[in-house]
């Protein structure tokens, strides 16, 4: 929280509007996501979109994403804590940056 910037808001629209031209790409975290999420590259600037744990992303918020992302479960977990997710995302995003 001290050394990672980010925003929680309400209307991720508006906020992909103002970053849209400093070059960030936004991922979010989706069932439906193509690419695993340790396929893609973070090296650049990046945000994430990550639902909660029941109901996820709104289909609207969805399709303003860049990319869609998964993370791969195993057994029957339908889903995971958004904290868990965030995590695993921002440690991924870390990892390629040190390289």
């Amino acid at each position: 929280v001290y050394r990672i910037p980010f925003f929680y808001v309400e209307d991720v629209v508006s906020l992909k509007q103002k970053l849209q031209g400093r070059g960030i790409r936004f991922f979010a975290a989706h069932l439906q996501g193509k690419n695993s999420y340790d396929r893609e590259s973070y090296e650049d600037g990046t945000a994430f979109l990550i639902g909660n744990e029941g109901n996820g992303l709104s289909d609207e918020i969805s399709a303003k994403a860049d990319d869609l992302i998964r993370i791969p479960m195993c057994g029957q977990v339908e889903s995971l804590n958004a904290a868990i997710s965030a995590s695993l995302l921002m440690y991924e995003t870390g990892r390629q940056r040190r390289h």
